[in-house]
């Protein structure tokens, strides 16, 4: 059997393409089970060594999942990969800080309008605690950054939107540090009392199903973090 390889392709990244096209053609569905290395390597007439490098890659991209001792699986979406993109472009100043913060709005005043309309009382139940052990946390620690964060995943989570929550979790790793230097920039305790407000508004909105008082609960949250200067600041 003779290779046929596109001229723009290496044979690793045709076998990559391959892999792909036999998942979509199979109908195969996350943890679903991958013909192997030697399977694939005899039906595109390449060598194993070729078919191995395609599989890691694959499996960097979070497509496939592969580990010693079984065949490599469908891997789950996750935004890890979206993540370590993103990053790169922040660090190398291709985006910018600015830019993820504005994403991050569009995304997040739709997410928790989703979240007051498919949460599950549970999920209402669990922004409203999170909210509320932000109001009791110590100012300015490392609780309070954590417990921002889950409150905003959760959020997404409630959603049920798996594209929105999981870009919103890629964007976690880079937001980070602006979360703490959002909350530094409040001097005031008026201020910091008011952004821990805002938080139980939103919570409080999404227990009420109410999807445009959670939308406008959420952008004045966002607009308290431009009045921080925090958008202005590109420096991750």
């Amino acid at each position: 059997m003779t290779l046929d390889v596109p001229a723009a392709e290496t044979r690793v990244q045709f076998v990559m393409r391959r892999v792909v096209e036999h998942i979509s053609r199979e109908r195969l569905r996350v943890g679903d089970d991958l013909p192997s290395e030697t399977r694939f390597a005899e039906d595109l007439a390449v060598s194993r060594p070729v078919v191995r490098e395609a599989f890691g890659a694959l499996a960097a991209l979070n497509i496939i999942e592969t580990a010693n001792g079984r065949r490599p699986r469908v891997s789950a979406l996750n935004g890890s990969v979206l993540s370590i993109s993103l990053d790169h472009a922040v660090r190398t100043e291709q985006i910018s800080m600015r830019q993820i913060w504005e994403t991050r709005r569009c995304l997040e005043t739709e997410t928790v309008a989703l979240a007051a309309v498919r949460r599950t009382d549970a999920e209402a139940a669990r922004i409203t605690e999170l909210a509320r052990a932000m109001s009791a946390a110590e100012r300015g620690s490392t609780e309070l950054m954590s417990l921002d964060i889950q409150l905003h995943k959760a959020i997404a989570d409630a959603g049920r939107n798996l594209l929105m929550a999981q870009i919103i979790a890629s964007l976690e790793p880079l937001l980070e540090s602006s979360v703490s230097a959002a909350w530094g920039l409040l001097h005031s305790d008026a201020q910091h009392r008011a952004i821990l407000d805002r938080h139980l508004d939103i919570a409080e909105a999404i227990t009420r199903g109410d999807p445009q008082a959670a939308r406008a609960a959420m952008d004045r949250h966002f607009d308290a973090a431009v009045a921080a200067r925090l958008l202005l600041d590109d420096p991750i």
